[in-house]
């Protein structure tokens, strides 16, 4: 099964997200499929926005923080890709079905079996900041064909967009199949819904949604 409806971008370069590399690699074999942001220190007077419906997952070896992901998965932080320091393997698109700024820690909290940061670290970063809370991006990842990408000084900062000169594949494979990716969309729902529910309850408010 292929993925018809994405194309590679014109003109302008491909967009990439910024991700750890044990999360890359989560993604790549389908044990994931949300991301969880903050953002980065460099993303504006704006904050992070999730302004890319297709995308490319650039892994990077910085702030991994392997002892902050769940034991059980750690094995992720010591494997690495082919390519020496200076260079990166692209092989998997993601493609934003939604997302949400979650500004309830109930919320999060749900979400922490869903993917590999620990409890303490999601925690951590959501009360980070003047503004608590985090961005969730649900995604379906495909798999491309693999390009190697230097990793150049544009690359750097914390920020977390970049455009790469990459081209991904015309057609693409979902590393999950439609069944398996619709269930875990409808667990991930129950659970933060459930979170934002327990809120609303106690403080009364509303919480908003972001497309």
């Amino acid at each position: 099964m292929v993925a018809d409806d994405i194309r590679p971008a014109r003109g302008g370069g491909w967009p990439a997200l910024k991700e750890a590399e044990p999360i890359v690699r989560a993604l790549g074999k389908g044990w994931q499929t949300l991301i969880l942001r903050k953002g980065g220190i460099a993303e504006g007077r704006g904050g992070f926005t999730a302004n890319h419906s297709d995308f490319w997952l650039l892994p990077t070896r910085f702030h991994a923080q392997s002892d902050k992901i769940r034991p059980e998965f750690r094995f992720l932080a010591e494997e690495r890709e082919r390519g020496g320091p200076e260079e990166v393997e692209l092989q998997f698109v993601a493609k934003l079905l939604w997302s949400r700024f979650l500004a309830d820690w109930e919320s999060v909290r749900r979400l922490v079996v869903f993917q590999l940061w620990e409890e303490e670290l999601l925690r951590e970063r959501f009360a980070y900041g003047a503004k608590e809370g985090l961005h969730l991006l649900l995604v379906r990842i495909y798999q491309s064909r693999k390009a190697a990408c230097p990793w150049e000084r544009s690359l750097a900062g914390c920020r977390s967009w970049v455009t790469l000169g990459h081209p991904w594949s015309d057609r693409l494979v979902p590393v999950v199949s439609d069944e398996e990716f619709v269930s875990r969309e409808r667990e991930v729902l129950i659970a933060i819904e459930g979170g934002m529910r327990e809120e609303t309850e106690r403080t009364g408010g509303k919480e908003g949604e972001e497309k």
